[in-house]
């Protein structure tokens, strides 16, 4: 139709300057001849990709913003200074800044991972879990609990748990990792019967 172009040419110059930017190079690239259904899909196409830059755009400023918002906060708290070096400045710990990681390491190193795991494929065999974690590791038994309950085992006795499914490997590096392994015994029931009948 006489004028469709034009039309919609005119219409991007009133919606935004970006997008006649956007139809002109769907005109250009869409080459000569082309039909108003193919115009329109270079022309969204384009629209698209414009949106999504500006959003990554946008995103990168409130990084970038996020990250001066928490310099400048580690600087008001003296975690943090600018150094000057030759022509430019450079950020450097502070004494008290040290001490402040030293103490955020040792968080980290102490913090127990999430007992959230993908139990393995159901098992014919029960599972038999019993630990015996000494009294000061309390936080790592309690942890250990969760671990089993989420593994979907159910609790005999506060150190006894039973259940059909196999332990992952993760669960058994998370034990290596916490250094309770050796109080912790896992059994594979492969007979039935009582344990005289087991002798």
């Amino acid at each position: 139709m006489k004028g469709e172009i034009t039309k919609h040419i005119l219409e991007a110059v009133l919606e935004t300057p970006g997008a006649i930017a956007d139809y002109i190079g769907a005109f250009l690239g869409a080459g000569y001849g082309v039909s108003m259904g193919k115009l329109d899909y270079e022309f969204s196409k384009r629209r698209r990709e414009r949106e999504k830059n500006h959003t990554l755009e946008e995103e990168t400023k409130r990084r970038i913003h996020r990250y001066h918002l928490m310099f400048s906060k580690l600087k008001r708290q003296g975690l943090i200074v600018e150094v000057s070096r030759g022509r430019r400045n450079v950020l450097s710990i502070t004494a008290k800044g040290k001490r402040a990681l030293e103490r955020l390491c040792d968080q980290v190193k102490n913090q127990l991972p999430l007992p959230q795991y993908q139990s393995g494929s159901a098992s014919d065999r029960p599972i038999i879990v019993s630990f015996d974690i000494p009294e000061k590791e309390r936080r790592k038994r309690d942890w250990l609990r969760l671990a089993l309950r989420n593994l979907g085992l159910a609790m005999v006795q506060r150190s006894v748990w039973v259940g059909n499914t196999k332990i992952p490997a993760a669960f058994i590096k998370d034990l290596e990792k916490l250094r309770i392994f050796d109080f912790v015994e896992i059994f594979e029931v492969t007979k039935s019967g009582n344990l005289r009948q087991v002798e």
